[in-house]
Formats: C-alpha cells, structure tokens, sequence
C-alpha cells in the first residue's frame, strides 16, 4: 500500500529506480504488485512507466554480458566445426571467415576483460551512496581510493 503524504526527491528517485529496476527485470509484473512494492500509487507508477517510457527499454534491453559471451562462444564454435568438417587438405578458413573469426576472438576477450570496469564503476557508484547517507567522512575517504582504484584500471 502507497505511503501517505508527500515523498522528499530523494524519496522519491529512490522509489522511482527501484520501480524501474522491478519493472524490467520482472517480466510479469503488474503496475497494481508494482506501486504496492515500491510504496507508491498506481497512478504514480503508471506515470513513471509512461513518461520514462520503460515498455521500450524493457522491449530493448541488452543481452547480459554472460549471454552475449555464451552467443560469441556459441559462433566461434560453430566456424571451427564448419572448417573441421571440410575434406582433408581444406580444413582452413577462408579470407572472410577468418577475419569473422578473429573479430569474434577479439569481442570474446574484450567482453571478458574491458566490460567488466563499467560494471566496476557503476557497483562502487551505488556503494559510495550508501556509505554518504551513512558517514559522509567515510564516504569521502572511499571516494579517494575508488577513484584512484578506477583510474589504475583505465
């Protein structure tokens, strides 16, 4: 049931990015379950879906990294049968498939390893704003170190 009364912005932005993560990464969810989740009215988490426009993010959200690592591997593997399984003497890739099959290795490594510093980034993000509410002093510190954390891995 929505809280009664008026939410502070913060309250408020908290409440609308939690809406918005339940609501695209539950497939089934109803704006009803929603607002009762999120302690809002229907009415505010149906505005938020419409002027946010959250049906076409949820329509045009990415693979997972694991999934789009899993789809590369998928590829690689099945360029390597494709040549394994021409006649002896031909086993070898041709001028295209061997340059799909390079640019393939190359997006399986950089997934593997560049992907993971937005991910880093936006995680330490989220913890350094809930170590302000917390302890400004000890936010600040953190902050210090996370910075010069993320420019060592630039």
């Amino acid at each position: 049931m929505a809280k009664k009364g008026r939410l502070t912005n913060k309250e408020r932005e908290q409440k609308k990015e939690y809406a918005k993560m339940l609501f695209l990464q539950e497939k089934n969810i109803s704006i009803k379950e929603l607002a009762e989740r999120v302690g809002v009215a229907v009415n505010t988490a149906s505005e938020w879906i419409k002027s946010e426009k959250w049906e076409g993010l949820k329509r045009n959200i990415l693979l997972t990294r694991q999934e789009q690592l899993v789809q590369m591997q998928d590829e690689l593997a099945e360029i390597n049968a494709y040549i394994q399984s021409q006649e002896e003497g031909y086993r070898f890739a041709d001028y295209k498939t061997a340059q799909i099959r390079n640019q393939l290795i190359k997006n399986i490594k950089d997934l593997e390893t560049k992907a993971l510093l937005p991910e880093m980034i936006n995680a330490l993000t989220q913890f350094l704003d809930f170590v302000r509410v917390e302890n400004l002093d000890d936010a600040q510190l953190l902050a210090d170190y996370t910075d010069a954390f993320i420019k060592s891995k630039l």
